[in-house]
């Protein structure tokens, strides 16, 4: 491999590396202002919530959330003072190196000063002892003549370039110390700021002690009254049966109507040819399909989740919950039909699009924008979400369902997990 070749090689490392190193920062730093930010909404729901009476269930929901999210931040500032501890080794390293190259530098001016101070004191004995147009008329024919001639040139040529090297060096030389300088002071810079990142992790590791007591504090006081909060959530898993209910019965009519169609088309298959295309290619979409929501996070994930404080209490979820700002629009998932706008008690109005075998379940609606029967596609705006009157939560339910079989939504939409 040539040397060319070999630079161009380890320059594109270089580059590629710098590139991907400032891109992990902002990543870090964009990641950390998220979470300070959902820290701090999740805080604000909190005082609101202990500001109520009876609430300690949803004052434990929230400090859970809140305790997740300061070991978020705390894994955030780790993984920053581990970024700074890159950056400290690499800017030490180029120190090293350019304070190498300083020192060549200096090195090969006194080797330069040298040799010129050398030529300088052998021209000028040359001169006193030769006379120059002596020296060229005493040649012995015009061949020597053009030598000699030559030979002073070179000379004259030969001390030119020697004090436009030495002039070269210094340039290069104060260059390398003002890089070296500026080095120094970014290492002092990152040190610093490395500091600043230690302070910050002490402080939020106080202050998630401080979570976890206050969580103590909240289940102390549903152990005081677990009659009360065991009977409260047991009247939230009644809801929940009777809303799977309802949308198991709705699913079914639907299921029916879409067989008696096919009959009617002597299809042999309970859906029309253009259902199972629909039904195919959603399958093919598992793991892809695009988020109801442009901006939310799981508040609650699918399937049976028991009580930790409260023994043989357990709560069922068929889809996940997200939690959104209000005013948030509600978008399909994927090409389909309305299948049917219902209302759910609590909960707000709800929308069922067939998707063919599949179905997507919307619930906790309002200002609807589109109609039963009405064919939508995806990323296609359905209403908004309904911010609750009680709590001041902004949250959207939603289920998929493959005919009477609810799904869990994770494995379905991008990067959920």
């Amino acid at each position: 491999m040539s040397n060319q070749i070999r630079c161009f090689l380890f320059f594109f490392f270089i580059i590629s590396s710098v590139s991907l190193f400032s891109q992990s920062k902002t990543q870090l730093q964009k990641e950390k202002e998220k979470l300070e930010n959902d820290i701090k909404q999740t805080n604000n729901k909190l005082n609101k919530e202990k500001k109520k009476k009876n609430s300690a269930l949803s004052q434990l929901k929230l400090s859970n959330r809140k305790i997740k999210q300061h070991k978020k931040l705390l894994l955030n500032l780790e993984n920053t003072i581990n970024s700074k501890n890159t950056i400290i080794k690499r800017i030490e390293k180029s120190i090293e190196q350019t304070e190498s190259e300083i020192t060549q530098k200096e090195k090969e001016i006194i080797f330069s000063k040298e040799a010129y101070s050398k030529l300088i004191y052998q021209t000028h004995i040359w001169k006193n002892t030769y006379n120059e147009s002596y020296f060229l008329i005493s040649a012995s024919d015009l061949n020597q003549l053009y030598k000699r001639k030559q030979y002073l040139k070179q000379l004259t040529i030969h001390r030119s370039n020697q004090i436009k090297k030495i002039e070269r060096i210094k340039r290069e030389l104060i260059e390398k110390n003002e890089e070296l300088s500026q080095k120094k002071n970014d290492l002092i810079t990152e040190k610093q700021n490395k500091e600043q990142l230690f302070i910050e992790q002490t402080n939020q590791t106080i202050i998630l002690e401080t979570e976890k007591q206050q969580k103590e504090q909240i289940v102390s006081k549903i152990k005081k009254n677990e009659l009360f909060y065991r009977n409260q959530l047991n009247q939230q898993k009644l809801q929940a049966q009777e809303i799977e209910d309802q949308i198991k019965t709705i699913i079914e009519d639907e299921i029916r109507k879409a067989r008696e169609e096919a009959e009617k088309n002597n299809s042999g298959s309970p859906l029309t040819p253009e259902a199972l295309e629909l039904s195919s290619k959603f399958e093919l979409n598992k793991g892809k399909l695009p988020w109801p929501l442009t901006k939310a996070k799981i508040t609650e994930r699918y399937g049976v989740h028991k009580n930790k404080h409260i023994i043989g209490v357990e709560t069922k979820n068929n889809g996940i919950d997200f939690e959104t700002d209000e005013g948030q629009l509600v978008r399909v998932v994927f090409d389909g039909t309305v299948s049917r706008i219902f209302y759910i008690k609590g909960k707000g109005k709800a929308i069922l699009v067939s998707h063919g075998g599949y179905f997507t379940v919307y619930s906790g609606l309002k200002d609807l924008v589109v109609k039963t029967g009405e064919k939508v596609i995806s990323k296609q705006k359905i209403g908004s979400v309904v911010t609750s009157e009680s709590n001041g939560a902004t949250e959207l339910h939603f289920e998929i369902w493959k005919g009477k079989t609810p799904q869990n939504p994770v494995k379905w939409l991008y990067k959920a997990k």
